[in-house]
Formats: structure tokens, C-alpha cells, sequence
């Protein structure tokens, strides 16, 4: 049915809504990440933010449910992809692993498969849970998924017989390139893309606009959502998957309340209804943040040095949201995907 749902959309598809935001995240990644180390590694972390910011505009942009949990299938992919590539060494001797499963000890997964192990992890541990939450809407289900967030969290904090408990979990393969996670971070915007052209996408769409009229055509509610919910949470456990693997250990901690705010923020920034809108968040918000966090550190930007205090980025970030959601509340994007500028339009036209 997906298939079929596809082909239907391409008749919709635009080569400039998909072309420029690939353009943008590739050309910007690459001539970023050949000036220095440290902004190798910055531009790695915001393609892992990217990852998760496009799991959330799958089913928060088209559903119009919003949803605190998806750092519950980020946590899962982390942990079932740094225990794949963790070192059998540390998974038998580091302290923090003593009470740990043997057939997590004996779990091994290249690189390539773990990322995939990953992705499965979170589909599946969303398809679950949507089952659930699926059926609620409104403030019921922000409750909800975020509760589904709190309990994974201290199931995973307080267990150490799946993960480290709250302790860190070092030895993970990390990304010898850019290579793998923006060939990953395209693919992911280019399913997004034919997944919001899709049938499926439009249904879901149209159950955000008017959910009794939608009941009164025959939609069955329940599982659109469950499928996009599902969707995203491959995403989100490839997301916190890569985040592992950029920073070469996995914590629970990393993805609970923190992620989850600056995620969301970079969705709500750059307007949830499209692709393009989450890419434009993620690169405002990654570059806002980086600017502010280097300045707290009194660190120059541009040959300029700013002393601000520690807690500034956060507060600014806050701040931009509470900006976005009065004056602009469907974003800079303003909910659409990017347009070909109009002399363009007149150039392809002729």
C-alpha cells in the first residue's frame, strides 16, 4: 500500500523542495567540516540532531500530535548500537557492565549492522507503544509520550543489566568520516520528502486539519498515525545511534530532557509542517547554539570574543522559541517547503 501511495505522490514532486535542502545540508557539511576539527565534529553532532529533527516532522508535522517520547527509541538505538560495537573487554571488565546479560556481552555487530540493529530497535519499541498512545490526542498524548520517555529513561538508568545504568558506556565505535552519517542524513531527507508526498502522509495531514471530518470519511486514525509513529521511531533510533557513535560513548542521560527540549525547539523553529523547515531549524538553532556555547567559553567567532555568562545558550534558545511560537508560530519556513525563486520559475518555465 505504501508503494502504491508513493507513486501516486510523485505526481506532486517537486525537484527544487527535495534538491535545495540536500544541496544546503551537503555543500554546508562538507565545505564546514574541511576548516577544522572541532567544526568536524560540530557538524557530525547537528547531522545527528537533523536525524532525530526529521523523525519528529514524520509524525509531529503531519499528525499535529505532539510527542515528548521520541528520546525513548533514541536511548534504545543508542544502547542496542554501542552494545553491538562496544569492545568485548570493556563489556566483561568495566564496572558498570558487572551485572550485565551474556547475551548482551556476547552481542556483536559491525558498524554498519549495529546502525541497522539500531533502527530496527526503535520501529519496533515505537510500533509497540503506538499501539497505545496512538488512540489519545491533545495534552493526553504530550502527557503520555512523555511519560513513555520518563520510563525508559529509569528503566535504562536504574538497570544495569541491559546498559551501564548511569554510568557511561565508552569503547563505541566512532565515525572515522563524514562520509557514513550525511550519506545517512540524506537518505533519511529524501524518505521524509516521498513520505509527506505519499498517501499516507497526505491522510495524516488531513486528520491534523479536521480530525471528526476525517472519522466521517472512512480515515482510520488510529493507524495512520501508527505508521508515521512507527516511521519515526527508525529514525529516532538511528538518530541516537549516531549520536553514539559520534561521540564514542553512549549515556541515558544525553538523551532525556536536554535532547528532547532542543530537538523540539529546532522543529518549532524552523516549522514543523515541512522538510524544509526542519532542516532550516536545525542549521539556526545547531549555529545559534554553537556561537553562544563558544562565547560562554570566551572563545572567539569571527575574530569576535564575547564573555557570557554560563547558562546564556539555553536561555537565548528558550527565548527564540517563545518569539517563534507568537510572532511566527508555523515557523520560519512558515510551514512550506522551499520554492524555486520566481526568475528561476520564469527560466524553467520557458
Amino acid at each position: 500500500m505504501f508503494t502504491k501511495s508513493l507513486v501516486k505522490g510523485l505526481t506532486k514532486f517537486s525537484f527544487a523542495e527535495l534538491f535545495i535542502p540536500l544541496v544546503v545540508v551537503a555543500s554546508s557539511s562538507l565545505w564546514l567540516s574541511g576548516r577544522s576539527t572541532s567544526l568536524l565534529l560540530f557538524i557530525k553532532f547537528t547531522l545527528c540532531y537533523l536525524m532525530m529533527v526529521l523523525s519528529l516532522q514524520v509524525f509531529v508535522g503531519n499528525s499535529g500530535v505532539l510527542s515528548f517520547g521520541h528520546g525513548s527509541f533514541a536511548m534504545v538505538g543508542a544502547f542496542v548500537s554501542g552494545l553491538a560495537t562496544a569492545p568485548l573487554m570493556i563489556k566483561q571488565n568495566a564496572m558498570a557492565l558487572s551485572n550485565l546479560w551474556q547475551p548482551l556481552v556476547d552481542f556483536k555487530l559491525n558498524l554498519g549492522m549495529s546502525l541497522l540493529a539500531s533502527a530496527f530497535a526503535g520501529g519496533v519499541f515505537a510500533a509497540f507503544t503506538g499501539g497505545f498512545l496512538m488512540r489519545l490526542n491533545g495534552l493526553a498524548a504530550g502527557i503520555a509520550t512523555f511519560a513513555l520517555l520518563g520510563i525508559t529513561y529509569n528503566i535504562l538508568f536504574n538497570n544495569n543489566h541491559v546498559g551501564p545504568s548511569n554510568q557511561a558506556l565508552p569503547g563505541v565505535s566512532q565515525f572515522s568520516n563524514l562520509t557514513l552519517p550525511l550519506v545517512l542524513v540524506l537518505l533519511a531527507m529524501i524518505m521524509v520528502y516521498f513520505y509527506n508526498l505519499s498517501r499516507a502522509g497526505r491522510t495524516l495531514r488531513a486528520t491534523r486539519e479536521d480530525n471528526l471530518a476525517s472519522r466521517g470519511l472512512g480515515i482510520n486514525i488510529i493507524r495512520v498515525r501508527w505508521m508515521s509513529f512507527t516511521f519515526s521511531g527508525v529514525l529516532a533510533g538511528l538518530a541516537g545511534a549516531m549520536y553514539a557513535h559520534v561521540g564514542g560513548a553512549v549515556q541515558v542521560q544525553d538523551y532525556y530532557l536536554g535532547f528532547t527540549f532542543y530537538t523540539l525547539a529546532m522543529l518549532i523553529v524552523g516549522g514543523s509542517a515541512s522538510l524544509w523547515g526542519a532542516v532550516l531549524g536545525t542549521v539556526v538553532v545547531s549555529g545559534v547554539s554553537q556561537i553562544l556555547l563558544m562565547w560562554e567559553q570566551s572563545s572567539p567567532v569571527f575574530g569576535i570574543t564575547i564573555h557570557l555568562p554560563i547558562g546564556t545558550r539555553a536561555i537565548v534558545i528558550a527565548g527564540m522559541l517563545v518569539v517563534i511560537l507568537l510572532w511566527r508560530p508555523n515557523g520560519i519556513s512558515n510551514g512550506s517547503e522551499i520554492k524555486l525563486p520566481n526568475f528561476l520559475r520564469k527560466i524553467k518555465a520557458s
